[in-house]
């Protein structure tokens, strides 16, 4: 059964394919009791074949996510041959799962889970805290801060864009060249789907306390358009400058 090794890592946002996946990991195993033969192929990502060799931006945010390592059809073709082979005795149900092209250790760059949010998930957080040491500073900005404390309806504009942009960057690598960046194409351009909307909301949402619908984030909604809607409706208080309305400083 040709399968995927994500039901073995997971895969952040694919909750439902890392089911599916897991579903016929079990079904080659209850195979084998019953004395039938099975064995699921849990692949990692297929680089020069299928949907990914057609979508750059698609393989370059699988492979962010640090756990599935590429595979060629050369390999997929050899693992066909062993265990398509008719004289194959019944695997054992140690066996039973064939997993290539899975990489240790996480994704450079890409952003963690807010384990904080949870308070069962907490102490994890702790742990992690009690074990990193020091670098002398950190990367992650205060947005809502900054937001509080910017001049104008504009430099809050700015704010906002700069958080989204580097949202992006850390979540799925998809624009780590900023200066690359055009804010009034379509946020699609730069590979933001269904899956990836419905977090980017979410994290606007909980970041500056912005009402943002996830149709607001998709199709032709530019990052200029969209850092726009956040200062337009954010709940943060400012200290030089007031909403009225979608836009309309005081």
């Amino acid at each position: 059964m040709l399968a995927s090794a994500s039901s073995l890592v997971g895969l952040r946002g694919q909750a439902n394919y890392n089911a599916g996946n897991t579903y016929e990991d079990t079904l080659a195993k209850y195979r084998l009791s019953k004395g039938e033969k099975a064995v699921p192929l849990d692949l990692g990502a297929m680089v020069d074949d299928g949907v990914l060799s057609e979508n750059t931006w698609l393989l370059d945010r699988v492979l962010t996510y640090g756990s599935l390592e590429p595979i060629n059809c050369e390999t997929y073709l050899a693992i066909l041959d062993y265990y398509c082979n008719l004289s194959l005795p019944l695997l054992s149900l140690t066996q039973s799962q064939a997993a290539i092209g899975i990489r240790a250790g996480g994704g450079s760059g890409l952003e963690t889970i807010d384990y904080s949010l949870s308070p069962m998930l907490y102490p994890l957080v702790l742990q992690n805290n009690r074990q990193a040491e020091p670098m002398g500073g950190t990367d992650q900005a205060n947005y809502r801060d900054m937001i509080m404390t910017s001049a104008s309806l504009d430099e809050a504009g700015g704010i906002a864009a700069q958080a989204v942009d580097n949202k992006l960057a850390k979540s799925f690598s998809i624009m780590q060249d900023n200066t690359s960046i055009d804010r009034n194409k379509p946020l699609q351009v730069y590979g933001v789907d269904s899956l990836l909307a419905m977090e980017l909301r979410n994290w606007i949402v909980k970041e500056f306390m912005a009402g943002i619908a996830v149709f607001e984030t998709q199709g032709v909604s530019t990052l200029e358009t969209l850092s726009r809607l956040v200062t337009g409706r954010t709940s943060i208080k400012h200290d030089r400058w007031t909403v009225w309305g979608y836009g309309k400083e005081d």
